[in-house]
């Protein structure tokens, strides 16, 4: 018993230092998250697994309300979803250049290795082993060029100037050794002024929007994983399609030059939706949204509808993403400690006990269930909060741990 009060002092001694197991959780796709899903969660994520395994070029739907832990229901997905690339996608993050944006993120998520390998094997079916003789043994890069053009530009690709640019690089990349590393830095996104293009004979880099989506296209058509975009807070596009109409300007501009029925962001936002529903010509590629409720679903459904009534066959039902019920509270809390014990190198600690709650209890995770309504985002922050009291406050553990299991400390 005495080695196990050694033991929680020395875990005290971490926390002095002021490590706080829940300060990393954050509302971004950014920083991975490795606690797995609530228990009462299972059903949701095999139901998610299930359609995107065995649909292709549908929209899923996520409703959940604020703080239920959506982007953490990515993470989740992305440890199940073995073959598939998973991208998270945040409306905020990539309202400007859009499809550059996706293509971006869709990039860093496969990485360059995967990508020469895409470009390899789009090489190989074009032809890259028929060589050409003469002084040297080369691939014929003209030939390459015009077979791959040929099959490409039977799938309807609207901007062939962009399609036959996006061949040029791809066939750079692979059959070019003098031009390879200019191509791949190209193919990866990265920006490059009109001298740089003009060296790889490449007219835009890929922020022109075209150019972004039939290379976007074309890898992940050729990716040996299906793909799935996961974006988050979808109804950010409803806010902004709706002017604000609590506010009045002293000036109408409709007094003068009739009733304008489109801001800025109000356009902006309309191209969005309909660069998101162009998405759905890509084969292989699965969208999830998530939303805050039902009545915003049926608005985005509406604004489908106005586009292009066939494209909301590929609206599934929706699932939807609760609160977390009491044990899961209990369980969360102990994956979380356990992987910060893992971080600090101490997984002893949790020998002696392996159901410990140390440094809290039973009584104050359920006094914090009940205050919060089992809301994860509400949850995390009263054990952010616990913990700063015992990292960061003069007061003693005991006298920490009594008043947070007294209920008044949760009314104020």
């Amino acid at each position: 018993m005495l080695l196990y009060e050694n033991k929680k002092g020395k875990l005290l001694t971490f926390l002095k230092i002021g490590l706080n197991p829940f300060k990393k959780f954050v509302a971004t796709g950014e920083i991975k998250e490795n606690i797995e899903l609530a228990e009462s969660r299972f059903d949701l994520i095999e139901s998610i697994k299930k359609l995107i395994e065995n649909e292709k070029n549908i929209i899923l739907p996520i409703i959940g309300g604020v703080g239920t832990g959506k982007t953490h229901l990515f993470w989740t997905l992305e440890n199940k979803l073995h073959y598939h690339n998973t991208v998270y996608i945040s409306l905020e993050n990539v309202y400007r250049k859009f499809y550059y944006n996706i293509y971006s993120e869709y990039i860093e998520e496969i990485g360059p290795e995967v990508l020469r390998s895409i470009t390899n094997e789009l090489c190989n079916n074009w032809g890259k082993f028929e060589k050409k003789f003469g002084f040297f043994h080369i691939a014929d890069i003209e030939k390459v060029k015009k077979i791959a053009f040929e099959r490409l530009s039977s799938q309807n690709f609207e901007d062939i100037i962009a399609l036959n640019d996006i061949i040029n690089a791809i066939t750079t990349h692979q059959l070019d050794p003098w031009k390879k590393v200019e191509a791949e830095r190209w193919l990866l996104g990265e920006l490059m002024d009109s001298r740089e293009l003009s060296h790889i004979n490449l007219q835009y880099d890929l922020r022109k929007s075209s150019y972004a989506y039939t290379v976007l296209k074309i890898i992940i058509e050729n990716s040996k994983l299906k793909s799935v975009l996961f974006i988050d807070d979808f109804e950010k596009l409803i806010s902004l399609m709706k002017p604000d109409k609590e506010s009045e300007d002293i000036f109408e501009p409709n007094w003068l030059y009739g009733e304008i029925t489109s801001s800025a962001d109000k356009l902006s936002a309309e191209k969005i939706l309909d660069k998101i529903l162009n998405l759905q010509t890509i084969e292989g590629l699965n969208i999830i949204i998530t939303l805050k409720s039902v009545d915003a679903l049926e608005e985005i459904k509406t604004l489908v509808k106005e586009r292009d009534i066939n494209l909301l066959s590929t609206f599934k039902e929706p699932l939807f993403l609760s609160n977390f019920k009491e044990g899961d509270i209990y369980d969360f809390y102990k994956k979380n400690i356990e992987e910060f014990l893992i971080t600090i190198n101490y997984l002893d600690f949790l020998k002696e006990d392996p159901n410990t709650y140390y440094p809290l209890n039973e009584k104050i995770l359920k006094n914090i269930f009940h205050k919060t309504n089992g809301n994860p985002r509400e949850i995390i922050k009263y054990l952010i909060q616990i913990f700063n009291d015992i990292i960061y406050s003069q007061e003693n553990l005991e006298d920490i741990i009594s008043r947070y299991e007294n209920l008044t400390v949760f009314q104020q």
